[in-house]
């Protein structure tokens, strides 16, 4: 019985972890529309523990278009005080109409490394 169990839980278990990396439905990922074309376009490269660039400078007020690309597995970059959550490969236009430092970290469990994986949007004024 309790062989049958943790076969029952591992089974549970592996397919939750395959649908949250399967995930495409996030309305965060939408591609291009004719209004993106004004936005200033910002790529961050996510690989094992780190994203390059690990720091991004803004100004108030300015339409940016951030990019998420996956150079070493699969990676999200989620920014909470924007309410932007990449999840694998995609982008997001919005306004920084918010001043100040925002932390940013990688939203999908990558790895030994994960709560390593950080960085900041500064939005000056």
């Amino acid at each position: 019985m309790k062989k049958a169990f943790s076969l029952f839980a591992v089974a549970v278990l592996s397919a939750a972890m395959l649908a949250a990396c399967g995930n495409d439905s996030s309305s965060d990922n939408a591609s291009d529309s004719p209004s993106d074309k004004d936005a200033r376009e910002i790529t961050v490269s996510a690989k094992s523990f780190e994203f390059t660039p690990a720091e991004i400078k803004v100004k108030k007020g300015e339409k940016i278009k951030l990019v998420l690309k996956n150079t070493n597995g699969a990676h999200g970059l989620e920014i909470p005080g924007y309410k932007i959550n990449l999840t694998r490969e995609g982008s997001k236009v919005f306004t920084a109409d918010k001043a100040g430092t925002f932390d940013f970290d990688c939203s999908i469990m990558c790895g030994a490394g994960h709560g390593d994986m950080k960085g900041k949007l500064i939005v000056e004024e």
